[in-house]
């Protein structure tokens, strides 16, 4: 038979048990607008029957329930969800990232929009003022206004350039902060990773602990594609203890049982380029690193690979393109005659490239419009305007890539944000609090738990009943 009091330990485990589904609603609710937390649940399981199945059990029909017993206490969360909101943040990263540079670029170089004032600009004007030479190549009026222009288009040039090799250098604090940034993150997942490891052979199931650390790593899967394996932390644990996390990237461990891979980029030469990157003492080709936001802010200052060094480049083709203007006028000015009969000399610097890109001619007299010498002879000063079209189709090239490139940053940077808003959506619906559900379940253990002090109420009175109301007959 079972004991006299085995209704009271019943119900005084349900007392217990829903207690413990209040005090856990309780901390989901408090914790509702709390950051990366995790809302969590009691596993509720049933005790062990009696009697238990054994050769000495009682003989009596059936067993008896015991009642319940409040198991883990568990974060509610899909690990799946979490490597996809990862992966789709990496993508985001790398591709706002290769956006905002794009841009910023654009903006520099300022060729579109209505008011554009870009190299093709100030060329073109160059263009029309040479013409107009051309018609009035005695007019010193005229030969002014070429002179001018010859120094707008030398000075937007030397601005263009340097504000670009400015904003590069940008990118390279960008890239140090990063780093520092990236360790520091690496630093604090193993320092929590260690912790874990102490708490959860004593028992203990640190859901804080798990919340912190996954709000690390969904940091850290800005700056980098990552992935995560998860490993027990010591022979027996229980059900719901996480364990410590690997993370690897780009197949590399950079967090380990043993500690974390330090972050380190290299830079070297003139222009300055990211030589190497390494984790520890492995390093790792640029061109294999995981996708994110670093590997963009490396691509777009610079490693040497030329076709996705998107600063670099631009700053190469300006320089290209300074050079070839300043030699094709220089060319057709040499071939013409002054106002005094005397051979034209250079009219801009040659072979310093965009920022060193400077007017010669001081003076309209020194200005060779003519090509005989002849009062009225502008002939010159239109094959002077002819010799730098091919600059202008070329540089229309470098601009036309540029607007290609920008526009699919862009795309991929709309359908990646996209991608992410959906899987974190799916990701939120797990594992946010919602204060209706939480209710919810706050009025169902009230009701559970009235219910077992209910039934502990009906069964004092019935012991009453068998202590105080029996074996007084005849008394």
């Amino acid at each position: 038979m079972s004991s006299t009091f085995h209704g009271l330990e019943t119900a005084k485990r349900a007392l217990h048990t829903q207690q413990a589904g209040l005090y856990t609603t309780g901390n989901n609710v408090a914790n509702a607008n709390t950051p990366g937390y995790t809302r969590q649940r009691i596993n509720m399981r049933a005790t062990e029957a009696y009697p238990p199945a054994s050769l000495n059990r009682p003989q009596i029909p059936g067993q008896i329930g015991t009642g319940v017993t409040a198991g883990e206490v568990q974060r509610v969360r899909e690990f799946f969800l979490d490597s996809q909101y990862r992966k789709e943040h990496a993508k985001l990263g790398y591709y706002e990232t290769d956006s905002n540079a794009l841009a910023r670029l654009e903006d520099l170089l300022n060729e579109t929009g209505k008011d554009s004032s870009g190299i093709s600009k100030v060329i073109n004007e160059f263009w029309q003022a040479l013409q107009d030479l051309s018609v009035h190549p005695e007019n010193d009026g005229a030969r002014e206004v070429v002179l001018q222009r010859g120094h707008t288009v030398a000075d937007t040039f030397n601005y263009i350039y340097e504000n670009i090799e400015t904003y590069r250098a940008d990118l390279g604090l960008q890239l140090e902060t990063d780093v520092d940034d990236i360790n520091s993150i690496l630093k604090n997942i193993d320092s929590l990773n260690k912790r874990i490891a102490e708490v959860e052979p004593l028992g203990f199931i640190p859901n804080n602990l798990y919340d912190e650390r996954d709000l690390l790593v969904d940091e850290l899967s800005k700056y980098m594609d990552v992935q995560v394996i998860k490993e027990d932390s010591f022979n027996e644990p229980k059900g719901a203890m996480e364990g410590i996390y690997i993370i690897k990237a780009g197949g590399l461990e950079i967090v380990s049982r043993t500690g974390y891979e330090e972050l380190t980029i290299d830079t070297a030469g003139n222009p300055e380029i990211v030589t190497s990157v390494s984790f520890g003492t492995n390093s790792v080709p640029i061109d294999n690193l995981a996708q994110g936001r670093m590997k963009s802010l490396i691509e777009n200052y610079g490693y040497g690979s030329g076709e996705h060094d998107s600063y670099l480049k631009i700053m190469n083709d300006l320089n290209n393109l300074a050079n070839q203007f300043a030699e094709s006028i220089n060319v057709a000015h040499r071939a013409g005659k002054t106002k005094d009969g005397s051979d034209g000399g250079d009219f801009f610097t040659e072979g310093q490239g965009a920022s060193g890109l400077r007017m010669i001619l001081n003076h309209t007299d020194q200005l060779a419009a003519s090509k005989l010498g002849a009062i009225g002879d502008g002939e010159q000063a239109i094959e002077m305007a002819d010799s730098f079209q091919g600059v202008l189709t070329d540089y229309q090239k470098v601009i036309g890539k540029l607007g290609v490139d920008a526009q699919f940053a862009n795309r991929q940077k709309a359908n990646a944000g996209t991608l992410l808003s959906s899987v974190d959506e799916s990701r939120l619906s797990v594992t946010t609090v919602s204060l209706d559900e939480e209710m919810m379940n706050m009025i169902k253990y009230q009701h559970a738990y009235n219910a077992a002090a209910r039934n502990i109420t009906v069964i004092d009175e019935m012991l009453d009943k068998i202590i105080n109301g029996m074996g007084i007959v005849g008394r």
